[in-house]
């Protein structure tokens, strides 16, 4: 599936990564360039309803990942 905002590029890597090393740092570039949107979204009042709620689903799905790693 094509990313459908530019962001969902980084989330969809850490989703497909296996190395957990690799992995940790995936879920950080992507936490990273998911909380510059929120920034650009908040400064210029911008963005959709549907960005924002795939937003929320992203962290929570990164926030998932890092505790399956860190149980690991």
């Amino acid at each position: 599936m094509p990313a459908t905002y530019e962001w969902q590029q980084h989330y969809q890597a850490a989703l497909l990564e296996t190395d957990q090393v690799r992995l940790l740092k995936l879920i950080k570039a992507a936490e990273i360039v998911i909380d510059q949107r929120m920034e650009e979204l908040r400064s210029k009042h911008d963005g959709t309803r549907a960005e924002k709620d795939a937003i929320a689903e992203a962290l929570a799905g990164l926030n998932v990942l890092r505790r399956e790693v860190q149980a690991a």
